[in-house]
């Protein structure tokens, strides 16, 4: 029996053409600052679920979760503040190199 080949795809040549296709963002893109707060707001609640679980309900959901909120929000301070500096001191985007 003779093996065959296997095509597989191939990247294409780089150029002017795929850097301007590279920086475009889809219409359906995300925008990083809505993900930043949902990333925010999930691990607000994580840390107060936890601390419900951890207090067997001794302690409600809803008198923990300002407190998480501020927690969150100075631990999520650093991403917040990376996305505004100057695109200088930003590391440049995988594959841009």
């Amino acid at each position: 029996m003779k093996s065959q080949r296997r095509s597989f795809p191939r990247p294409a040549p780089a150029g002017p053409r795929s850097a301007k296709l590279i920086r475009k963002q889809p219409s359906n893109a995300v925008d990083p600052e809505r993900l930043l707060h949902l990333a925010q707001q999930l691990y607000a609640h994580a840390l107060t679920l936890q601390e419900v679980i951890r207090n067997e309900g001794e302690i409600t959901y809803e008198v923990l979760r300002p407190r998480y909120d501020r927690q969150a929000a100075q631990q999520f301070e650093v991403f917040y503040h990376s996305s505004k500096r100057p695109s200088r001191f930003r590391k440049p985007p995988v594959g841009s190199l």
